[in-house]
């Protein structure tokens, strides 16, 4: 039977989206050795009643040279004709995306996975965002794990602000993909209500005002 599947190169995923598509660091993938348990991306494009390109799998690691691995598939596949449990599988450290060892190098994805409020005009036209505004936090922000911030690419209208259907609440993960010149204000320790607006001239973002 012809082959119908491969793995996927995931290390363009994590250049595309560094702040959404988690991938172990070098740190980690260094310590992986035979009995490690892994996951990998298997893309096929065999039609199927689901319509999936793709399967994510574990698999048990068996011997590992250098930056090659084998491995026996430890999941069976619910439509790849030709891949079955305990399949032999040879992969490379490109192709992993999840271990069951713990990350020792903190994840972007985990720290900028609290949400923010964002126009269409930053995340739907891929703009760049030039004012952001930063409100306190109560007990329900909180629980719906709202970051504070508001995310615009500037020169929206009032009527565009005003209408819902152009807000989104999103990761601000999501956001840094598409612009992330704003990074370091958002480390910033929280100390008041404020807006920060992108001077061009000066390649900062200046505080507009405060709220005391």
């Amino acid at each position: 039977m012809l082959k119908t599947w491969t793995l996927e190169d995931v290390s363009g995923r994590a250049i595309e989206a560094p702040y959404t598509f988690y991938l172990p660091s070098p740190e980690l993938i260094a310590q992986l050795q035979a009995g490690d348990v892994l996951k990998l991306i298997f893309q096929c494009d065999v039609e199927n009643d689901k319509g999936w390109s793709a399967e994510r799998m574990w698999v048990d690691v068996i011997s590992r040279d250098g930056e090659q691995f084998v491995g026996r598939l430890d999941n069976q596949p619910y439509y790849i004709p030709d891949l079955h449990l305990n399949d032999e599988i040879v992969f490379s450290a490109c192709h992993i995306i999840q271990t069951q060892r713990d990350d020792p190098v903190a994840s972007l994805v985990d720290q900028y996975q609290a949400r923010c409020f964002v126009t269409l005009a930053v995340l739907r036209d891929r703009r760049p965002v030039n004012v952001l505004y930063r409100e306190a936090l109560d007990a329900e922000d909180i629980e719906r794990r709202f970051s504070g911030w508001t995310l615009t690419a500037g020169d929206e209208s009032d009527e565009y602000c005003d209408d819902p259907e152009n807000w989104h609440l999103v990761s601000l993960g999501a956001v840094l993909n598409i612009d992330d010149k704003f990074r370091a204000l958002l480390d910033l320790p929280f100390v008041r209500e404020v807006e920060y607006v992108w001077n061009a001239q000066t390649a900062k973002f200046e505080e507009q005002f405060e709220n005391d």
